[in-house]
């Protein structure tokens, strides 16, 4: 698997593992389509995840409210985030 930040593969695994890390779970059952709520992920431990990501990757997360249902979701946002601030 690549371990270039800023490609969609490697993306998703870091979702992965930093959703696994902040909730205790396993990444195997982090598949990108599952619902966060399915999954008894709260939106606390999204907010968690996501202050993170701002870290890992240096971009800021949107102050507008947008929908994050999967972990898919949330590996799509950072690759728009990504590719914006690279964009400038």
């Amino acid at each position: 698997m690549p371990r270039m930040l800023g490609t969609k593969v490697d993306t998703l695994s870091t979702v992965q593992r930093l959703i696994a890390d902040e909730a205790g779970m396993d990444v195997k059952d982090l598949a990108p389509g599952r619902q966060l709520e399915e999954l008894g992920v709260d939106s606390l431990r999204v907010l968690e995840v996501m202050f993170r990501i701002e870290d890992i990757f240096g971009v800021q997360m949107p102050e507008e409210r947008v929908p994050i249902h999967t972990v898919q979701d949330i590996a799509d946002l950072v690759d728009r985030l990504v590719a914006r601030k690279s964009s400038k």
